[in-house]
């Protein structure tokens, strides 16, 4: 396989006002993340809100500049953001957002916003091939975005990150603000179309479920860091890493009727006042003294993961 997407040891500062007259902080959003995704996989990038999936999306498309690190796309450095090669870059990889009627202008019929991309590129118009790509008929295309179902707006999305014809969707959050009947609906969808054009997916998602139907390899993510990657099965029914341990004790099933969960104390720390050593020491039932002053390492295991834990790197 080729690999299409590479980022290297990316870390993203942010500067913060603790209260109203209060002193400048840094906020490290994003701090060492390292992502291989090969040409037409799959990669699921699963943690809790705020822990820097989002922001790790919008490195990796160039939306944003890292700090420290750097991103490849199909061998070659990504191009500085503004320029002019990086205009032309961002035909080849699209980003599918959390709330399509956010993601949409009201003011424009669909059709319309489905084409401008692929104006902006100097590409041919294809409304109403993309429109029937994805499950939608070709007189919706006058439609705005308001007299459109959730389902309907979120397909009009996908038809529009199709119009250049990418190479890598990165989908942040593309099912979450749909109802339950329609997410499994807009999934299978997901797949057809990777399927179909081949494109490589970064899916991003506090849902492990979805992860897994989706996902080649999962990345689990916390606050700012990568502690366990593999393959989704290996992630959902061995977690090695104990904060991968209850997000998947936290999935309802009803084989684990009765049994214990293992439930997280407390929230996420703030991410500018870090804990030292590992991040999640505060929250790990089974903290060592270790764990308060030294960071661990992510590091390959002979099952072809990667953990940063202490208590893997025996194992």
């Amino acid at each position: 396989m080729t690999t299409l997407l590479q980022a290297e040891g990316l870390v993203r500062r942010y500067t913060m006002r603790r209260g109203l007259f209060g002193q400048p902080v840094a906020v490290q959003a994003v701090d060492g993340v390292s992502l291989r995704l090969e040409s037409g996989q799959t990669l699921g990038l699963v943690g809790e809100s705020g822990c820097g999936k989002s922001t790790t999306g919008r490195l990796v498309l160039g939306l944003e500049t890292p700090d420290e690190g750097n991103v490849s796309f199909a061998g070659a450095p990504m191009p500085a953001l503004g320029t002019s090669a990086w205009r032309a870059s961002r035909a080849r990889m699209q980003m599918v957002y959390q709330d399509p009627l956010g993601a949409l202008d009201r003011r424009l019929p669909i059709g319309a916003q489905v084409a401008e991309p692929a104006a902006i590129h100097g590409l041919a118009p294809r409304v109403d091939e993309l429109l029937a790509a994805v499950g939608l008929r070709a007189d919706q295309a006058a439609r705005y975005p308001h007299e459109l179902s959730g389902g309907q707006r979120q397909r009009a999305v996908l038809a529009r990150a199709l119009a250049t014809a990418p190479e890598l969707l990165v989908c942040d959050e593309p099912i979450s603000a749909l109802d339950v009947s329609i997410q499994a609906q807009v999934m299978n969808l997901l797949v057809e179309l990777q399927q179909r054009f081949g494109m490589a997916l970064l899916f991003i998602s506090h849902d492990l479920r979805a992860v897994r139907q989706m996902s080649r390899r999962v990345a689990v993510m916390y606050l700012g860091r990568i502690v366990e990657e593999g393959e989704p099965d290996a992630v959902l029914h061995a977690p090695a890493h104990p904060y991968s341990r209850a997000l998947v004790s936290a999935i309802p099933h009803p084989s684990k009727r009765g049994q214990p969960r293992q439930v997280l104390q407390g929230d996420p720390p703030n991410p500018a006042d870090r804990p030292s050593g590992c991040a999640f020491h505060p929250r790990c039932p089974v903290a060592l003294p270790r764990c308060t002053v030294e960071a661990p390492l992510l590091l390959p295991r002979a099952d072809a993961r990667l953990v940063a834990c202490h208590l893997a790197e025996t194992a």
